[in-house]
């Protein structure tokens, strides 16, 4: 089911445009296709901003890695060389790695420079502190597209930022969505919905954007249902028409004051209710398929990694599965 758009024709305020030569962006980059891909969607959303490309590395004098080599029984002075030349080998090739990444931010219009994180272990708490030290509106990732309980069991800086927000995080696929597109901004009326859309206005204002209610038919969808609709009497048929009519017109409702909230701090907002079966990153993910959107903005209500795997997220759902790029806003 295609979505249906709805327009207010009320009188909208002037929209603000944002400069995002003044915004600061940490981007992820370990040199993968999905980095890649954080780099360009990176400079489609917010061209000449300040980027910090940023390669993560573990130091190679590790106790662990230092008592194995110790084992092999070489001299001292051996051991301390080989450490010292595998870490100079590996800090030469971060750095590599960091200015191939700020060239390529070059490149789309960021006004990058590279940099080296140490991290002891995983890299996402390197590249968050990072980001800290330089108030980053923005941290960008690529994502490799593992599913979601492999990500929780093997590990992944996407997903471990996206679990462990302070700040947005963009996760981005290597399909790298379509730039030029509109924003897409998932809306439920809540608290964490309203910021996403206070967040997707300061960074993007002036933008088009269409906010998206996703809604699941509670007849349609579900055993009980398909039975009730199913029976040959036109009064059931009816009253479960008018049923599925009653909770596609709330999702309108909710969408378009999503829309309202949005066009009040300065998006060309539109509305669209989107029915999903399931998971309502479904139909969020669908309708920014249908519109081409350049990104989803969604908000996090900030549980856990395992906690979001077992009782789902949008947030979550989104960034393991959605080909367009997600902006995820604690």
């Amino acid at each position: 089911m295609r979505p249906r758009l709805v327009r207010d024709g009320c009188t909208q305020i002037k929209p603000f445009r944002c400069d995002p030569a003044g915004m600061e962006i940490v981007i992820a980059f370990d040199g993968s296709p999905s980095a890649a891909a954080a780099v360009r969607a990176a400079g489609a959303l917010l061209p000449g901003a300040n980027a910090t490309v940023a390669c993560a590395r573990n130091d190679a004098t590790s106790p662990g890695d230092t008592a194995a080599l110790a084992r092999i029984a070489l001299p001292d002075e051996v051991i301390r060389d080989g450490i010292a030349a595998i870490d100079q080998a590996a800090e030469q090739e971060a750095r590599d790695t960091a200015a191939e990444g700020a060239r390529l931010a070059g490149e789309v219009g960021l006004d990058a420079e590279p940099a080296v994180v140490r991290a002891s272990g995983s890299a996402w708490p390197a590249i968050r502190r990072l980001a800290s030290e330089r108030e980053a509106d923005v941290i960008a990732c690529g994502s490799r597209g593992q599913g979601t309980l492999a990500r929780v069991a093997l590990g992944s800086t996407s997903s471990a930022l996206v679990h462990n927000l302070e700040r947005p995080v963009m996760v981005v696929s290597e399909e790298g969505g379509e730039p030029g597109g509109p924003i897409v901004i998932g809306y439920d009326g809540s608290a964490e919905s309203e910021v996403a859309i206070e967040r997707a206005a300061a960074l993007f204002g002036g933008r088009e954007a269409i906010v998206v209610h996703a809604w699941e038919s509670p007849l349609r969808h579900s055993l009980s249902g398909r039975a009730l609709g199913s029976v040959p009497l036109g009064e059931i048929r009816e009253m479960t028409g008018d049923f599925e009519e009653y909770f596609a017109d709330g999702a309108r409702r909710l969408a378009e004051q999503g829309a309202t909230l949005a066009r009040e701090r300065g998006l060309e907002a539109s509305a669209v209710e989107h029915e999903a079966r399931g998971s309502a990153w479904h139909g969020v993910a669908a309708a920014a398929l249908d519109a081409g959107a350049s990104l989803i903005v969604v908000g996090s209500r900030g549980r856990g990694a395992v906690t979001a795997t077992v009782l789902g997220s949008v947030s979550s759902g989104l960034a393991h599965n959605a080909e367009t790029p997600v902006l995820i806003v604690p």
